[in-house]
């Protein structure tokens, strides 16, 4: 059994109220993930960082989208919500320091370019702190809509860290010039945090997941579970995209804190290396429609038959590439299939057959190739182990540069101990769009339409990742590859 745990990464989701008088200013799927806690500045505080998403019609009433948050007690209600919208007429004068109060929160995103940026100043009142956030994304659906990512908010809660609490939001949008009335309002959005935990495993054997739900407060606690797959292995829930695995499924937790409730069931073979999400949504208490979202990793679970110590490329000469492997177990291997990218497409170099007798072996064996390319841009490799079964797995990516090209961008720090990255691009005009893709071949971070010279990508986890450039006009590209060792 391999265990498999996550109870520190939470997502927590604002319920959006189901009630909506303009479509156009609809906002749905607000969802908050990847949180962690920086520490207490002062005592009865708590600061945490986290990456958001929401989605929003995409249309000209959304020039400026701005996002207040309060704790329960402090929502001032200024847009007189009921049911999700505010009761005001027309438009409405956008809210000052004054009419904010006690406000922890609060984002400003200039959407009338593109890409949007991240205001530096809250426009109706520049008085009003504006809260850090490390970058933004931007991606436009097929229905016309836009969904947001904003990542590394980094804000201070009036709490102490661990204290279950409920929050309020409020989401609102102008095509004024200055920002200063609010045409589009979603207000009153809820959230708990603090008041349940999950943890959980894969039983790789069994095909199984196992969890439990935990409250961390005294009264009892009701609620529903509904398990996804993370069908685009993004870690990202996407309720409109994960495929749902198990639906609505009623728990009452009795009994004092620490009290659970077990979850478990099958995991299709079919879904064996996709990551789980557990949904639950409480339905009693103080933070009652509110939901928490834990994300189980299933990608270890199938046993890999190839382990590999080492893959370097390094360009030997203008028109060669030196490649080395070194695999410290190996298990009904048949060989390796040498795999290079210098365009769009990945073609075949060479096979090479496994050094193991009978495909097996539990001693380090090396591989060498040397490969004849005299390609002048950015070449990538990398292989494809092939069982005797003919199933194949592949490893990550090496970037080689061509003999005496130019550094097209710097990434720093590399290695990075914090799960944070910045890459900065070459100094000139051009839009650019650019991939972060992790050892498996998997999107974790995407920037379209880039036209300024550096980006930063936040939280990630530990591991090995590629970083490609491409620009739009040219099709030019640049690849680095980043280490996360935190």
């Amino acid at each position: 059994m391999k265990l498999i745990l996550r109870s520190l990464t939470v997502i927590a989701i604002f319920l959006v109220p189901s009630r909506v008088i303009r479509a156009q200013c609809t906002v749905s799927n607000i969802i908050i993930q990847n949180t962690s806690l920086a520490g207490s500045p002062a005592p009865g505080t708590c600061t945490v960082t986290f990456d958001a998403s929401f989605t929003i019609e995409n249309n000209n009433g959304n020039k400026y989208i701005f996002i207040h948050a309060w704790l329960a007690s402090d929502y001032p209600n200024y847009f007189h919500c009921v049911d999700g919208q505010s009761t005001l007429n027309g438009s409405i004068a956008a809210p000052d320091a004054g009419d904010l109060g006690n406000e922890f929160l609060t984002i400003g995103i200039n959407n009338d370019v593109l890409p949007p940026t991240l205001l530096t100043e809250y426009t109706p009142d520049p008085t009003v702190p504006i809260t850090t956030v490390s970058s933004i994304e931007r991606t436009v659906n097929p229905d016309g809509s836009a969904t947001f990512i904003l990542h590394g908010i980094t804000t201070t809660l009036p709490i102490s860290c661990g204290t279950p609490t409920v929050v309020i939001a409020d989401v609102w949008s102008s095509q004024s010039a200055a920002a200063q009335r609010a045409h589009c309002v979603n207000c009153g959005i809820r959230f708990g945090a603090g008041f349940l935990r999950v943890t959980g495993f894969v039983n790789c054997a069994a095909l199984q997941f196992n969890a439990s739900i935990t409250k961390n407060v005294p009264e009892t606690v009701s609620g529903v579970y509904r398990i996804y797959v993370d069908v685009n292995g993004d870690g990202y829930f996407s309720p409109g995209v994960d495929t749902l695995l198990r639906d609505a499924t009623s728990f009452n937790i009795t009994g004092g804190v620490g009290a659970s409730v077990g979850v478990s069931g099958p995991i299709p073979s079919a879904n064996l290396n996709q990551d789980l999400f557990i949904v639950v949504t409480q339905t009693s208490g103080a933070a009652s429609g509110a939901s928490t979202v834990t994300l189980l990793l299933s990608t270890q679970c199938a046993p890999l038959p190839v382990t590999f110590r080492t893959f370097t490329a390094d360009r030997y000469s203008r028109t060669s590439v030196a490649l080395k492997w070194e695999t410290a177990t190996e298990s009904n291997n048949s060989g390796f299939a040498l795999q290079r990218n210098i365009g769009k497409d990945w073609e075949l170099v060479t096979f090479i057959p496994t050094q193991a007798v009978g495909g097996n072996s539990s001693s380090v064996l090396t591989y060498n190739y040397m490969d004849r390319n005299e390609y002048a841009g950015m070449s990538l490799y990398r292989i494809k182990q092939v069982d005797f079964d003919n199933k194949s797995r592949l490893s990550e990516v090496r970037a080689v540069r061509g003999e005496g090209q130019e550094v097209k961008m710097t990434v720093y720090p590399n290695p990075s101990t914090d799960g944070t990255i910045n890459i900065v691009l070459e100094d000139r005009m051009g839009t650019r769009d650019l991939s972060l893709v992790d050892m498996n071949g998997r999107i974790v971070r995407q920037w379209l339409g880039v036209t300024t010279n550096a980006v930063q990508a936040v939280n990630l986890r530990p591991g090995i990742y590629t970083i490609r450039v491409m620009v739009r006009g040219t099709g030019a590209q640049s690849v680095e590859k980043i280490i996360v060792s935190k």
